[in-house]
């Protein structure tokens, strides 16, 4: 597993500054906790004004926004999103495409029971705080904060819904592993035997579908967005299990994602699948919505991101958008994996790097293109021999395929160093997002 600790360290840092072990021991009755956190409350009191938990942002943004190939940090504040802002004066309505994301923390009662308020409120804060840093990295803009929850709208660029959609997925991906990997292992250090986690509902709402406008009055007002999209999305994250993301089919849809990276909830314990958003609506005609749900696979998801660490991997993978083949360009662009959606017809140049010990046996790369899909219908996987070359200078080898993007969807590439065709290094997949803006 990649560590998140280059991302969150400075999280890291300040948590373990502040938080301490309690000194109430659970399973000894809520009295002897109490008097166990009445002692501790003044020196929470001092670590917590020491750790300011109002400083400046952790610096998440800049190194998330590095790996996905982001320009821009993005200094949006909170409330009613930049695009929509005019209509706070002239009170209209406006339609426009929107991506929800709903976190909320779970499980975090008991910290009442372990830690004195003020710890509570640190935890839970600091919990807040990253993942706001983390939406904005991922340019989406934090509508709202309600207690345990955040609000998040996605739009991107304001052009491509697509992008809008990958980057609240990759940012929901993102929020369940720092939970996973940091926030969870040290509340367990400190005697929260239950897990403490966050559940994640995103969905998109397509242009016609979602109207933005001033709800209240001048001086008491919000610009929000309205539509079953945005209130699904909360119902979305209230059934998600706990440390994952769950999505509506609307942008499973748009994305065209596949099972290999989503699944459908398992209740009863995992003897059922749940299919679909509960209570089951029914609509104007009388019948049930029937609206489908998918929960994704964090695991194998969150494999295909970028994220520290991946220079040590035995292949390193480059991919570079070239629009002929075998053409050499001054400054070609770099794709980063799974990052944005690419149009069809758009060229790129894999290359893989490797170091492999000294072999008198024939070095090749296999590439192997995995698409998914509809549009892909029977074209699914086909694979190409590349002969390596060496550089000598830094005693590397190295081989490359250029390919064009064709089919809707998420695509692999997946590379693997053969030694004699037997393999060295196993397959490593570069996942590429194509489609049109929409």
């Amino acid at each position: 597993m990649s560590s998140l600790k280059d991302i969150y360290k400075s999280f890291d840092s300040v948590f373990d500054r502040t938080i301490q072990k309690s000194m109430g021991t659970p399973g000894y009755g809520l009295e002897s906790l109490n008097e166990g956190v009445i002692r501790r409350t003044m020196d929470s009191k001092i670590s917590l004004a020491s750790s300011n938990v109002a400083e400046a942002e952790f610096g998440i943004q800049d190194a998330i926004r590095g790996l996905f190939g982001k320009k821009r940090t993005n200094a949006h504040s909170i409330g009613g999103h930049p695009d929509f802002l005019h209509l706070n004066d002239t009170g209209e309505t406006e339609y426009g495409f929107n991506v929800s994301l709903f976190m909320d923390i779970k499980g975090s009662t008991k910290l009442g029971l372990i830690y004195t308020p003020e710890e509570v409120f640190f935890i839970k804060n600091t919990i807040i705080r990253c993942a706001i840093e983390t939406i904005r990295a991922f340019d989406g803009h934090v509508h709202r904060i309600m207690g345990d929850a955040v609000l998040a709208f996605f739009r991107a660029d304001g052009n491509s819904a697509r992008n809008a959609a990958i980057d609240a997925i990759n940012c929901g991906c993102y929020l369940v592993e720092f939970m996973r990997q940091l926030v969870a292992p040290k509340l367990r250090d400190n005697q929260v035997s239950e897990d403490v986690g966050i559940r994640v509902g995103i969905d998109y709402g397509q242009e016609k579908d979602v109207l933005w406008g001033m709800y209240g009055f001048q001086g008491s007002s919000e610009v929000t967005a309205t539509s079953f999209f945005v209130d699904v999305a909360a119902k979305l994250q209230q059934s998600a299990p706990r440390n994952r993301v769950m999505i509506g089919e609307s942008i499973r849809s748009l994305l065209d994602l596949h099972d290999e990276v989503t699944e459908l909830k398992r209740i009863n314990n995992g003897q059922d699948t749940e299919r679909f958003v509960m209570p089951n609506y029914t609509g104007a005609d009388g019948k049930p919505v029937n609206y489908r749900k998918h929960v994704l696979k964090q695991s194998a998801y969150f494999a295909l991101l970028p994220k520290p660490g991946w220079e040590n991997s035995p292949i390193k993978i480059t991919a570079l958008l070239k629009a002929k083949e075998n053409t050499i360009y001054a400054a070609p662009e770099t794709y980063q994996a799974c990052s944005r959606a690419l149009p069809k017809g758009v060229g790129i140049d894999f290359k893989a790097k490797f170091h492999l010990p000294y072999t008198t046996g024939k070095v090749q790369l296999r590439f192997t293109v995995k698409n998914h899909g509809e549009e892909a219908g029977e074209d699914r996987s086909h694979e190409k021999f590349v002969d390596i070359q060496y550089n000598r200078e830094r005693d590397e080898y190295w081989g490359s395929y250029w390919r064009d993007t064709a089919y809707t969807g998420l695509h692999y590439m997946c590379i693997a160093v053969l030694i004699d065709g037997k393999i060295a290094y196993k397959d490593q997949e570069f996942g590429v997002y194509i489609g049109s803006p929409a």
